[in-house]
């Protein structure tokens, strides 16, 4: 199989850090990309624009049940848990993107992985294990990651697994994105990913040429 030869981005991001939005629209807007394809499923898609708002009430009656107050109290796996079932800054920043400048979006991994993490939604806002969260250590995730990647990035330390359930996904994700570049020759093709992504032990992604990017440089 050929050597790709065209303007390919692999944006590395930090998903559920809502201040990553500002930056990724900042770069689409400078860069321009044609084609984009998200690290998000369909299924993922579609089940939190269906169920979201159904969980995140559930989470907040379950969450004033055992007396905590969103208002007077912060904590970033409650945070998380309500981020998640939200639909995906990256979706949002890119599918405003694609309203007013035109292209397209592509949501290219795999359903099956979704439908297995999201069906455990129930077990995951449940009182039981909402009481075992609040009792963890508030360790302020987006922060952390960003150290995680800049350990990575700048001193090539890994603080992190590349498993097989993401070579299996980027070898699904990276097979889309090359049907899609025979249907749009010549186009400026973007893949959003969350950053561990870029690792690419494997190199996967190698045949299509990658220019990887992390967000926060």
């Amino acid at each position: 199989m050929a050597v790709v030869d065209k303007t390919f981005f692999m944006l590395g991001i930090i998903h559920r850090d809502e201040s990553c939005r500002d930056r990724l629209v900042k770069w689409l807007n400078r860069e321009k990309p044609q084609i984009i394809t998200l690290e998000l499923s369909n299924y993922g898609l579609t089940f939190r624009e269906k169920m979201g708002d159904y969980y995140k009430q559930r989470l907040e009656e379950n969450l004033k049940k055992i007396g905590f107050d969103r208002d007077e109290h912060k904590n970033r796996h409650i945070v998380d848990i309500r981020t998640y079932m939200e639909i995906p800054y990256e979706y949002r920043a890119v599918r405003d993107y694609v309203r007013d400048c035109g292209g397209f979006i592509y949501l290219i991994d795999m359903d099956i992985f979704s439908l297995m993490k999201l069906k455990e939604i129930e077990s995951l806002i449940n009182i039981d294990n909402l009481r075992t969260l609040l009792t963890l250590e508030d360790n302020g995730m987006p922060q952390s990651e960003q150290v995680f990647a800049r350990l990575y990035f700048e001193k090539g330390i890994k603080t992190f697994d590349y498993t097989e359930e993401m070579r299996i996904r980027d070898i699904h994700m990276k097979d889309m994105i090359w049907l899609l570049m025979g249907c749009h020759s010549e186009k400026r093709f973007l893949h959003i990913c969350g950053w561990r992504h870029l690792y690419d032990p494997y190199n996967i992604y190698g045949q299509l040429n990658p220019i990887k990017v992390f967000i926060y440089d």
